[in-house]
């Protein structure tokens, strides 16, 4: 079968109109529309080569030749005139509506975002179209951030909104240092963790696994202040250890007062119900919330250390894991994984209050 080749016969006033379009263009986009109609000129392409020549679909470099066909230069190059009619996908309240089902995570497929815009505003566009516009508004695929659905977002905005008045009601002794933590504890196994890796295409890596459900417990305290750290290997969590980690707290500067910000788990020690040691002070977070408390982010990167590794024994395992530990033993690293969270920033707004001034 012989190939058609597209041929456009135009004369010397239409081809000198042309060459001076395409000098002064500056537009890529309209510059390929011009590409598109010059090529045709000589007939030697067909419409599947003109498209690749210029790097464009067929469809869309036989929609230009129909549009200079129809209108000429003016009809080709009118979307380069001011006053075109946009379109409606970009509408205020469109893209508001876009960016809040992307921000409410309702949005999983392009087709899912086509189908919710027509049934919204009777804009039909297909799924294709719909990646352009996630493109624009710099969405990604992302992995939701669980929460459990008893939590009440109300009492976290509150706990915010009241820690530096908590902290300064707790009426701590202006005469010693103050420290305040933020503590918490993290389950780890010998039960492989695994996370993505990068692989050149075409390329299935395989990574060797094992499942082996035994696990100790890493009770850990990072503190706002001064950027100190204390860490204890346990192989259970209870009321016993909980408490033995508040004293190792206090161990670390007899001196100071320390302010405790923890969960409340029910292997936690609570004020009035049980035995606390001196110079401590409790502070609660609301249930279910533990992006509240910033030491969450130090479990989320000692796991990404320790991932696609196969331990043969707990030792071992606290091992390497007290060798990435080391790395937050110092004022620099755990202030940087603070970071200004929603906990430290009224912590820290609260330190000129609470604590001496001649503290270190």
């Amino acid at each position: 079968m012989s190939r058609q080749r597209t041929r456009l016969v135009l004369s010397d006033r239409q081809l000198q109109e042309l060459t001076e379009a395409e000098r002064v263009q500056k537009s890529t986009k309209l510059l390929k529309r011009l590409q598109v109609i010059r090529l045709c000129t000589s007939g030697v392409y067909t419409r599947s080569e003109l498209a690749e020549t210029v790097g464009v679909s067929r469809s869309r470099a036989s929609d230009w030749l129909n549009m200079y066909r129809d209108g000429g230069l003016d009809k080709l190059l009118e979307l380069n005139k001011p006053g075109a009619s946009p379109s409606p996908m970009q509408a205020a309240d469109v893209q508001e509506f876009i960016r809040e089902q992307l921000d409410a995570g309702n949005i999983r497929t392009a087709p899912q975002l086509a189908q919710k815009v027509e049934e919204n505003f009777g804009i039909q566009r297909k799924a294709s179209a719909m990646y352009r516009w996630l493109k624009k508004l710099r969405a990604g695929l992302r992995v939701p951030r669980l929460v459990n659905r008893k939590k009440n977002p109300q009492a976290a905005d509150d706990f915010i909104a009241n820690l530096e008045e908590h902290l300064v009601g707790l009426e701590l002794d202006r005469s010693r240092p103050v420290r305040i933590w933020v503590q918490d504890e993290s389950r780890f196994g010998l039960h492989t963790i695994v996370r993505r890796v990068w692989a050149r295409r075409g390329v299935r890596v395989v990574l060797p696994t094992q499942q082996k459900y035994k696990w100790g417990y890493l009770y850990g305290a990072l503190e706002i202040g001064t950027g100190a750290s204390e860490f204890a290997y346990w192989s259970r969590v209870d009321l016993e250890i909980s408490t033995h980690f508040l004293s190792q707290l206090v161990a670390s500067e007899p001196d100071a007062q320390h302010v405790v910000i923890w969960d409340g788990a029910g292997f936690h020690p609570k004020p009035h119900c049980h035995e606390i040691p001196e110079n401590i002070h409790l502070i609660q977070l609301p249930a279910y919330s533990p992006e509240l408390n910033p030491i969450e982010k130090l479990w989320d990167v000692l796991k990404d250390e320790l991932c696609n590794r196969n331990y043969d024994s707990l030792d071992e395992l606290w091992e390497a894991l007290s060798a990435e530990l080391s790395k937050h033993w110092n004022s620099t690293a755990v202030q940087r994984l603070l970071g200004t969270g929603t906990v430290v920033s009224p912590a820290n707004a609260t330190w000129k209050h609470i604590v001496p001034i001649n503290a270190s």
